[in-house]
């Protein structure tokens, strides 16, 4: 999940990079199993599927360059995915200071107030993180504890 603290830049040009029926109840799922949770980091790219063009995906930033974070999880925008919905994700972007929680970032890491944070790679595709695997994407200025578990941040992206 993700909370918008200040909202940057909120772009919805663009689709995941799934196969989706129109029903909620089975793009939802399609969805989870693709990493595409609220908070994530994302970038865009080709489909290798040629009729879906340029699409959001997590972001492996081994690979690929962050361009911002998911704002809603499955739950939230399959419905506005589907047949009556545009197609597209929801995604924030330009420097927002955001709240995320634990299926947006490492929670193996060692956060710090005022220090950066990475967008992962490997098992931790899409995952904010502690360890420098590519540009900076953000400043610590929450660290998670038992009685607030958001880790905030001041995105760069």
């Amino acid at each position: 999940m993700l909370k918008l603290v200040y909202y940057g830049q909120n772009d919805g040009h663009w689709g995941p990079d799934v196969t989706l029926t129109g029903d909620p109840g089975t793009d939802n799922v399609t969805l989870l199993n693709a990493g595409y949770l609220g908070g994530k980091v994302v970038s865009l790219v080709a489909s290798a599927t040629a009729s879906r063009g340029v699409v959001a995906v997590p972001c492996d930033a081994a690979a690929f360059h962050p361009y911002g974070f998911l704002m809603n999880g499955p739950g939230e925008f399959a419905g506005a995915i589907g047949p009556s919905g545009s197609g597209k994700i929801s995604i924030v972007r330009a420097m927002p200071v955001i709240l995320v929680d634990s299926q947006a970032y490492d929670a193996l890491g060692t956060y710090v107030i005022g220090g950066p944070v990475y967008c992962g790679t490997g098992a931790k595709v899409g995952l904010v993180t502690s360890v420098a695997t590519g540009p900076i994407i953000g400043t610590v200025n929450a660290i998670p504890t038992a009685t607030f578990p958001w880790l905030g941040i001041a995105a760069t992206i």
